[in-house]
């Protein structure tokens, strides 16, 4: 059940971002010819409204798109019509390209501010110095920043390090880490929750043997610990740290909601500059190590599932705000076919005064690439999580 619960959610936060820019190119007067479901080719044309908009349903599913009329510069006929995108003014075509991102933004910030009113325990807390991106984040913690803010209290002198949830992470998985299993040592060193950040701190791209308790049995697992994976998506259990609940008044949850995308934002280009260093320092074990932990929707709908068993509903949505977060930070990257580079497009034709029959004719095929590259990522990904969280036998993946 919570399988399709996870790829409807899923599903939604994509449609969200695509209805940006369908409510905007309507209002703009820039007609919309197809409003699709999925990923063609076309399982079926659900119905088309009186302005000739086709509502379609495509065949591969967790992701969407709206089509505009002017779109394509070989059909002249649509590409000159006045009701086209290419023929409405800077203003509006800026709109509707950057519509889908806010759409994200606003969807992430309503849903922040609703779980900070009701109130909320964080997705995963964390051990000090584990990751200092993390100290600004209510949702993803270091225990400090709680206690600074008062929602543990100082007096707590050592609690054990009990994992609440392995999350899904190649480091932990490799261990064999599970729900409930208590870590005692690393390389010998005792640790708790308040310690254990500082112990692996000192231990980065280094062997490690952690040594954990299972059912009262001591167990030894050794493997190394990466830089940017030690601790990252281990939560411990929160029951020993005394933890109140994160609640704020209405208005001030508005701004706390917005202070927790800053602090998810902040994250989320750490991460991918981290991405990008691996990717490019040609080292084949660092390459082949940063593809292995990328993850999308199966692996999203894998931590839904997870997060509704142990935190109900205020904690699939937070997440579900981190994902449409991630969807919006997604579409403003420097990559083509993706919204920042169209609507860089558009200001560098404008401003050039450069013939948008050419500009966008070549603009057309670089983005035509570059989408053909983006979805070839994604279905590998896709498969590559259905292989490690679903066990489904895929040749050549596993």
């Amino acid at each position: 059940m919570w399988l399709i619960v996870g790829i409807l959610m899923f599903m939604c936060l994509v449609l969200i971002h695509e209805l940006g820019h369908f409510i905007n190119a309507k209002r703009s007067g820039v007609k919309v010819l197809e409003f699709g479901i999925g990923i063609p080719p076309k399982v079926c044309r659900l119905r088309t409204d009186k302005s000739g908009t086709e509502y379609t349903l495509n065949l591969l599913p967790l992701w969407g798109f709206v089509r505009l009329k002017g779109e394509d510069p070989k059909d002249e006929k649509d590409f000159n019509a006045k009701d086209s995108f290419i023929k409405a003014p800077i203003g509006k075509k800026i709109l509707i390209l950057v519509s889908g991102v806010g759409m994200n933004l606003i969807f992430a910030w309503v849903i922040f501010t609703a779980i900070f009113t009701m109130g909320t325990k964080p997705i995963s807390v964390l051990p000090e110095n584990a990751l200092t991106s993390h100290q600004n984040s209510y949702l993803m913690p270091t225990i400090n920043f709680l206690k600074d803010q008062w929602f543990i209290s100082w007096t707590l002198v050592s609690s054990p390090a009990k994992i609440e949830r392995v999350s899904p992470s190649l480091l932990w998985e490799k261990i064999g880490l599970l729900s409930w299993d208590t870590i005692t040592s690393i390389n010998n060193e005792s640790v708790d929750l308040w310690n254990i950040g500082t112990v692996l701190k000192k231990n980065i791209n280094k062997d490690i043997a952690v040594a954990f308790t299972r059912n009262h049995k001591n167990i030894i697992a050794k493997t190394q610990c990466p830089a940017d994976n030690c601790i990252l998506w281990l939560t411990f259990d929160e029951g020993a740290l005394n933890l109140k609940p994160i609640k704020f008044p209405f208005f001030k949850a508005m701004r706390i909601g917005a202070k927790e995308i800053k602090a998810q934002t902040v994250l989320t280009f750490s991460a991918l500059g981290t991405l990008g260093k691996d990717l490019l320092s040609f080292n084949k074990i660092r390459i082949t190590t940063s593809l292995n932990k990328l993850t999308w929707p199966a692996g999203a709908i894998k931590f839904w599932e997870s997060l509704f068993s142990v935190g109900g509903r205020k904690l699939y949505l937070g997440f579900a705000g981190m994902i449409s977060l991630a969807l919006a930070i997604f579409n403003v990257l420097p990559i083509p076919a993706l919204d920042w580079w169209r609507l860089l497009g558009v200001v560098i034709q404008r401003i050039g005064r450069l013939k948008p029959e050419k500009y966008f004719n070549v603009e057309w095929y670089i983005n035509l690439v570059f989408f053909v590259l983006l979805m070839a990522l994604w279905v590998y990904i896709l498969l590559k999580d259905l292989v490690h969280f679903r066990n489904i036998k895929i040749p050549f993946l596993g």
